[in-house]
């Protein structure tokens, strides 16, 4: 079932936004002239919410005191330079562990995942060229956690195929065995570790 998208505006209270809008003009470009911003919450769900279930699923992801600021459709859509980040689709976050957990208390046991990206809409004197942009991304994301959106999520699948499992013959070999798969893998085990890690097995 692809993704449910709600979304809710702004993201980012009007210092914040100041703030990021002021960082962006020093380091990605003196060009950038506003910024406005929003969450999506993108949501797996074993199955399509009810009416019920989709108030309530709402109703805890809206500001308490900005309802309005919550909706199905983009408060960015209509117009150009947006750019989203979230994170990494390899595993579920901890807020999404949270987010799950409060809605299974709430009732809604169909939801199996929601994970929360922020969108950015910039304007500017004159479009960005590819170095702005990612000068502009380098302030907003995790590059080790994070990754741009370049279209909307349809769904968690990352298209990673994990590689099968390894058995390092540390029994029988010894230390040598270590040092052959710290060499085929990369694992950048200094004497220190392959010491530690000979003596524990």
């Amino acid at each position: 079932m692809p993704l449910l998208h709600l979304f809710r505006h702004p993201g980012l209270s009007a210092t914040e936004t100041a703030n990021l809008l002021r960082a962006a003009r020093a380091r990605a470009s003196s060009a950038i002239t506003g910024l406005d911003t929003e969450f999506c919450f993108n949501v797996d769900a074993e199955r399509p919410l009810s009416g019920d279930e989709h108030r309530v699923l709402t109703w805890l992801l809206a500001e308490t005191f900005e309802p309005q600021g919550c909706g199905e459709r983009s408060f960015l859509a209509n117009a150009g330079g947006g750019l989203e980040v979230g994170p990494r689709m390899n595993f579920s976050t901890a807020w999404s562990t949270n987010a799950v957990a409060i809605c299974r208390a709430c009732g809604l046991a169909t939801v199996r995942r929601i994970e929360r990206s922020r969108r950015y809409r910039l304007t500017a004197d004159r479009p960005l060229n590819d170095d702005e942009i990612a000068a502009f991304l380098a302030l907003v994301h995790d590059r080790m956690t994070e990754c741009r959106y370049a279209h909307p999520l349809a769904s968690f699948a990352s298209g990673v195929v994990p590689e099968p499992v390894v058995q390092v013959p540390l029994l029988a070999q010894g230390r040598r065995a270590l040092e052959r798969i710290n060499r085929e893998l990369g694992l950048a085990f200094d004497d220190r570790d392959l010491d530690y890690y000979t003596d524990r097995f």
